[in-house]
């Protein structure tokens, strides 16, 4: 996704709205890589902290997923984008949802591990 062709546009303006959304993918993409780390850290470290953190963390990705989406969706409805455009903002459309079950993924690790914490704690008293 590092290229995408932006060149062969008549639209400057649809060049830009492409170039925003690939940086927004990536930003996403590169939140949703850290909350996975940092689920995995904590539960491997016992860290109810981080854990919280991951399960905070993943209302950004949602409404990052929604911001997209709705940015694929302008785009649509006003450049009634060909072939290849139409291809790449479908594209774009589903791996942002990917990315957002990963991060969904990353709070049920935490979550869990959350629970686990709590009872291991529990069966201590």
């Amino acid at each position: 996704m590092d290229s995408l062709n932006l060149n062969k546009h008549i639209s400057g303006q649809f060049n830009a709205e492409l170039e925003s959304i690939r940086t927004q993918v990536m930003t996403m993409g590169g939140m949703v890589e850290q909350q996975l780390s940092d689920a995995i850290t904590a539960m491997h470290n016992q860290d109810s902290d981080l854990a919280k953190r991951v399960i905070e963390g993943d209302k950004n990705v949602n409404m990052m997923e929604v911001a997209i989406d709705e940015a694929c969706v302008r785009i649509i409805a006003k450049r009634q984008p060909t072939a290849s455009d139409l291809r790449l903002v479908m594209v774009i459309s589903k791996t942002i949802a990917e990315l957002e079950r990963i991060g969904d993924v990353a709070d049920k690790i935490c979550r869990t591990a959350l629970e686990k914490f709590s009872s291991s704690i529990s069966r201590c008293w």
